[in-house]
């Protein structure tokens, strides 16, 4: 699981830059920088803001594999 790679990846689809999904979202847009560089982990409501602005499934945002 790569949360990095999966927030940034799920921006740039959604031609996105980091400061207009802090717009959408709330999130600041260091917090949203610090998760793309896997330096923070996100909370659950960071998580939560993200997929819904984005509409996207968790394991898409988190880059995560599901069997």
């Amino acid at each position: 699981m790569n949360t990095a790679r999966g927030f940034r990846r799920k921006r740039e689809e959604h031609g996105l830059d980091q400061n207009e999904l802090s717009q959408i979202t709330g999130i600041s847009k260091a917090m949203i920088c610090y998760i793309e560089k896997g330096m923070r982990m996100p909370s659950l409501e960071t998580v939560v803001a993200v997929v819904e602005a984005l509409h996207c499934p968790v394991d898409e945002l988190l880059d995560r594999e599901v069997s």
